[in-house]
């Protein structure tokens, strides 16, 4: 399952039980400062750089609705226990969710995460 679509089925998932992320656990940057840095912000964005090491592991945290631009090929284990695969250049979106990924590959995943301010929705 690629890495896209274990985000989307954790959203979907997400909104099905009537949470929201944001009411549960603190945000990439408050959770885990290791893997999560600012890049850039204002009012509108929000771009972190995210780099997990092989055999680490990020804490649970939420994120709002968000872009992703994967820098390294990567392969990463969520709470569900599904591992995704992405490619260096892929990029996707997805709604806000909560996650803590844990890095299973033999290199570092390294992306950059746009998040949308104020928004649990992507369009």
């Amino acid at each position: 399952m690629t890495r896209r679509m274990t985000l989307l089925l954790l959203a979907l998932l997400l909104s099905l039980s009537g949470r929201t992320p944001a009411q549960k656990l603190p945000d990439a940057v408050a959770a885990d400062a290791k893997h999560y840095t600012v890049e850039f912000e204002n009012d509108i964005v929000r771009v972190l750089r995210v780099k997990i090491g092989p055999g680490e592991n990020a804490p649970a945290h939420a994120h709002p609705a968000y872009c992703a631009v994967e820098i390294t090929d990567s392969s990463l284990r969520e709470g569900s226990g599904q591992v995704s695969q992405s490619k260096a250049g892929q990029v996707f979106c997805g709604d806000a969710l909560s996650h803590g990924p844990t890095n299973v590959g033999k290199a570092l995943a390294e992306s950059i995460v746009v998040e949308f301010k104020n928004r649990q929705r992507a369009r």
